[in-house]
């Protein structure tokens, strides 16, 4: 019985070690600088077994950061963490290759590049990009330290308990909200921590156009949705209706105007897509009563979706055969473009700074503006193989 408890430990051991990164004794430090008037880098490079890069970079506390990196290796990920402590804020191995958050404490920070123990010990190679952006200064944050969150629980949550539910830019009620969510609305779960009516989770809508901390408390576990934006099994607010036609028509927008799609049904929620008028949207059932009347509508792809007012929206019919929907995704933020679909099923990256970037409709860059910078067309590149799925 013993040997047996033994052999287990070995197992466990080794399990877990072969989940870690690999190790620190071959760091190479890099200090990240970016160019006059920039609010963001890209770095290329390549890492080989063992080899770790640590990106330095200092930033104030209440910044906003967002990091994405694609590379061809499946076990290369990123780490950021605080200069001089133990604990990352962004696991990559379990968090993903896309960080967007608000920074909680002023200083330098690092972005860890590193191959899994696995994939180092075969020897394998990694080519990477790394793209970083840091915006404006926020309101300031606590300074109090973030734990790794938990990666246990379901894949997905449902939002349950209220009929609004705000989304914060860190675990606690002293961080801003940054949106909102909808009774049964489905998130996929990046992490918890705390416990009991103090447990906080890591959310993420599955078009993973917006991300945030909430009250685990107001969390149940869920499937994964059915379709993007598709109403999940036991999702029904109240004075939902699933009556009327099968699509919408958007009309009444003022001209050069478009209508807002919120993600819940009132001008409390954010702005997470525009759509023009004339544009074909399904409905997935309204609440409310006259001018008051919001519905859920969906893009006919089933890529988009969100709740309109029912003041702009008549009776349509189906959209075209092999028709694309018209609509433009903002980012809400100017160190990342909008996105703009066009009815050819191309994707226009449009930068506040003037700088376009278009898109095929698979995702393929077709060309760029003279004024993007090389930084802009990767962080461009990126952001649209994180949204076009």
């Amino acid at each position: 019985m013993k040997s047996v408890f033994n052999l287990l430990c070995v197992a466990f051991v080794f399990g877990f070690f072969a989940a870690a990164p690999a190790t620190a004794q071959n760091i190479r430090t890099e200090r990240v600088s970016f160019a006059a008037g920039s609010s963001g880098s890209v770095v290329q490079n390549r890492i080989s077994g063992d080899q770790i890069v640590d990106y330095v970079l200092n930033a104030g506390g209440g910044q906003r950061m967002v990091i994405d990196m694609s590379t061809n290796n499946p076990s290369a990920y990123f780490n950021l963490i605080p200069s001089g402590s133990p604990s990352a804020i962004h696991v990559g191995s379990t968090a993903g290759l896309h960080y967007d958050g608000i920074l909680p404490s002023s200083g330098d920070w690092v972005i860890r590049v590193y191959l899994m123990r696995n994939a180092a010990r075969r020897g394998e190679s990694a080519n990477y990009t790394l793209s970083v952006h840091i915006g404006g200064a926020a309101a300031s944050r606590p300074t109090s330290d973030f734990a790794d969150a938990q990666a246990g629980g379901p894949d997905y949550w449902q939002v349950t308990g209220t009929q609004t539910l705000n989304i914060r830019s860190g675990p606690s009620t002293d961080y801003a909200v940054t949106g909102r969510a909808a009774y049964g609305q489905v998130f996929r779960n990046l992490g918890c921590r705390g416990g009991g009516s103090g447990r906080w989770c890591h959310i993420e809508t599955a078009n993973g156009l917006q991300a945030g901390w909430v009250a685990g408390r107001y969390l149940r576990e869920s499937g994964a949705p059915i379709a993007p934006g598709a109403p999940q099994p036991g999702y029904a607010p109240p004075e939902s209706a699933a009556m009327g036609p099968d699509f919408w028509e958007v009309y009444r927008v003022p001209p050069g105007d478009m209508l807002n799609i919120r993600g819940g049904p009132s001008t409390r929620y954010s702005i997470v897509a525009r759509a023009p008028n004339g544009e074909r949207l399904r409905n997935l059932g309204c609440q409310g009563h006259g001018d008051a009347r919001w519905c859920h509508v969906q893009t006919p792809d089933g890529r988009h979706d969100g709740w309109a007012s029912g003041a702009y929206l008549r009776e349509g019919g189906a959209p075209p055969s092999g028709g694309s929907a018209s609509i433009n995704i903002p980012s809400g933020s100017p160190i990342a473009p909008d996105l703009r679909y066009r009815p050819t099923g191309e994707i226009e990256a449009a930068w506040s700074s003037g700088c376009t970037v278009l898109y095929n409709p698979a995702g393929r860059r077709i060309n760029a503006g003279a004024s993007c910078s090389q930084a802009q067309l990767i962080a461009s590149d990126l952001w649209v193989a994180r949204t076009h799925r």
